[in-house]
């Protein structure tokens, strides 16, 4: 059992080294050339063949298209987002002048009611005196002993 598990591990490795050595000389990767220094450039570079850097160049100029739309996007919901929020600033100073407003109503309720309780009043009355036949107006000053 020993010698079988070492066998599978040694197999395992083996294919392991050899599939990775064919990695390497896959597909494409012959034509990138790696030039000497001194060779139309100042360091060791890789040169791109014409086509593919054609085709990076292609690649990056739709990618800055994108760009360019997205950013015109975000640049549209900023708009946006500024507008909403200007609105909820506008809603915000709307909201403490109610509030002002209504502080205001029930302070002067609240003394409207204050002398309202009072059990003094002053009031003009007028009216027919049967006794002495006559009409008679009046201003008088009333303790409210009960109220109904």
């Amino acid at each position: 059992m020993r010698k079988m598990l070492f066998v599978a591990t040694w197999l395992a490795l083996a294919i392991t080294i050899l599939l990775t050595a064919g990695m390497a000389c896959w597909g494409d990767t012959g034509r990138i050339e790696l030039r000497p220094k001194g060779y139309l450039l100042t360091d060791e570079a890789y040169v791109v063949p014409l086509a593919d850097g054609r085709d990076t160049v292609e690649m990056l100029e739709s990618q800055a298209a994108e760009i360019r739309a997205l950013r015109r996007y975000v640049s549209s919901q900023d708009r946006i987002v500024d507008t909403i929020s200007a609105d909820i600033a506008a809603l915000e100073a709307a909201r403490v002048r109610e509030r002002e407003a209504w502080a205001r109503s029930v302070e002067r309720l609240q003394r409207e009611n204050k002398k309202l309780r009072s059990p003094w009043s002053v009031g003009l009355f007028a009216g027919y005196d049967v006794i002495h036949q006559e009409a008679c107006v009046g201003v008088g000053l009333v303790f409210s002993f009960w109220r109904f």
